[in-house]
């Protein structure tokens, strides 16, 4: 009788074996589980349109709760670490005194505590509760944002961009890789794109809020409206930590049944991801390390991501371009209308980027690459555009979308890091290793590039770091290919594995019914 679809599912065998980059040494197997099912045109809509009932059933808690706790979680993130370019342009530059490359040097701040926090948070993370940890870093950056309102000068505020900058370090990779530990390759793009994607509603929503207190608060108690604005942040932040807690699920080595999540919704996360049931240590042994160090996934995705984090900071010049057009004796945009108007980027990159990975899963094999090139070739387009045209052209327009349009190169992060899980998903030491290294690289760069290629007193009359910037495009284009072209021999090598392994299987099985069958005649005579 024809196995069901969920006895399909219930019991999946090794499909092949995938070989550890470089080494070329195998890993662990692959299971039929892990890898797209026989499925319905559903499965191109929503993965769990195409599974049992049960399944189903436990797929949309997960979609309802983690993925709301760890998206909300990255757009509070993302609010609290951009506010302060929305504050400087609507005051704060003014009031501190911040006409030199103080904001520059605030941002490196955050980034270098930024970086620090990485790897030692993806180390406590695997030996804690994580929606505790998790929250417990919303929490601590929350207090820091409101407590910025309140800086009088600017060693105060580098102080506090910096602890700032170190509780937000584990929070991004530890919210993927706890979506990483429980969805399936081929349902991980999409949704590991819309939280990504959230790193653009923090911004967008930041700027309308700028507007939105600068209009209402602005004087209120003696205080300038950015002021109120990190306040306001900080208010906002505190309902979505208290969310983390109760919704962002335990890991499932961990998992316990609780008011959410019942001991039939635990036994299916652990079937489903076979891989993920051991409790970690969370201690990386040395020789682990060194091994890592030998394949490409540890030097091409961290170098793959600090190029791709520059790409930003052509559009970053738009809302001191905005503010530029407005002179002692003119106004031409308002204080709202600075904030508002550079949002489109983030519009432009939200809807992008979940076009991405919609097309990224729709792809023969769910192929990464094409999007990591796509966006590459953006960015090179772009950057190059702004540097040759001129700051306050005739036409206004030709610029403004010029600026709109770099967006397109940040549409390939949440395509990434699904990359990144799909190639080390044998490995969750890796996996935790990998998306530290990824995020720390990029940072690290973010930290000190921008003080020499967009100088904050040379904005927005910038035009060498537009070229430097298509010059990261440049080498991201490279690397995206390479990434792409050893993956394809990983797998090439891990099919070929495979079928030397069936080779020898069947090969044993048709020796051991040779000798039984001879027994069986001699046992007969």
């Amino acid at each position: 009788m024809a196995a069901s679809k969920s006895q399909e599912v219930d019991e999946p065998t090794s499909a092949y074996v995938i070989a550890d980059g470089f080494a070329g040494a195998p890993e662990l197997p692959v299971l039929e589980g892990d890898l797209p099912p026989n499925s319905t045109w559903k499965r191109h809509l929503w993965s769990s349109l195409d599974v049992d009932k049960d399944e189903a059933r436990f797929l949309t808690k997960l979609d309802l709760c983690l993925i709301s706790s760890a998206a909300l979680g990255v757009m509070i993130r993302y609010l609290d670490q951009v506010n302060i370019t929305n504050a400087f342009n609507s005051g704060m530059k003014e009031d501190l005194g911040l006409y030199g490359n103080e904001l520059n040097y605030a941002n490196a701040f955050w980034s270098a505590a930024y970086v620090i926090g990485q790897v030692p948070s993806n180390l406590i993370l695997t030996r804690v509760s994580a929606p505790y940890y998790i929250a417990f870093l919303e929490f601590a950056w929350t207090i820091f944002t409101i407590a910025t309102s309140g800086v009088k000068n600017t060693s105060q505020l580098y102080a506090i961009r910096f602890f700032v900058g170190l509780f937000e370090a584990g929070h991004f990779p530890a919210v993927m890789y706890v979506a990483s530990s429980y969805y399936k390759p081929h349902e991980l793009a999409r949704r590991n794109t819309i939280i990504q994607v959230f790193t653009a509603v923090g911004p967008l929503f930041s700027g309308f809020l700028m507007a939105a207190v600068y209009a209402s608060l602005n004087g209120r108690g003696n205080w300038p409206g950015w002021r109120w604005l990190y306040v306001i942040c900080g208010l906002i932040s505190f309902p979505c930590a208290c969310w983390t807690i109760f919704a962002m699920p335990e890991l499932p080595a961990r998992i316990k049944p609780n008011w959410l999540y019942s001991a039939k919704d635990i036994e299916i996360a652990k079937r489903r991801m076979p891989g993920e049931t051991k409790l970690f240590t969370g201690l990386f042994k040395w020789k682990d390390v060194l091994r890592w160090h030998q394949t490409w996934h540890v030097w091409l995705f961290p170098l793959f991501f600090l190029c791709n984090s520059q790409l930003s900071q052509p559009g970053g010049s738009m809302i001191f371009w905005v503010k530029s057009y407005n002179t002692a004796t003119q106004t031409v945009f308002s204080v709202a209308a600075i904030n508002i108007i550079p949002l489109g980027i983030n519009f432009i990159q939200i809807a992008g980027a979940l076009a991405s990975s919609w097309v990224s899963d729709a792809l023969p094999g769910s192929q990464r690459w094409p999007s990591m090139v796509f966006a590459a070739v953006m960015g090179i387009i772009f950057s190059i555009a702004l540097g040759a045209t001129p700051v306050h052209p005739p036409d206004r327009s030709s610029r403004w979308a010029l600026y709109y349009l770099t967006a397109l190169a940040g549409t390939s992060a949440g395509v990434t890091w699904t990359y990144v899980n799909e190639t080390s998903r044998h490995d969750p030491e890796k996996r935790a290793y990998v998306s530290a290294m990824m995020n720390a690289f990029a940072y690290i760069f973010s930290a000190w590039v921008p003080i020499f290629t967009f100088p904050t007193q040379d904005q927005p009359y910038v035009t060498m770091g537009n070229y430097v910037t298509a010059g990261f495009g440049a080498v991201q284009l490279l690397v995206a290919f390479l990434i792409g072209y050893l993956d394809h021999l990983d797998r090439k090598r891990a099919k070929a594995n495979f079928e030397i392994q069936k080779k020898q299987q069947a090969d044993a099985e048709s020796n051991r019914s040779d000798e039984k069958e001879i027994n069986e005649k001699e046992a007969s005579e």
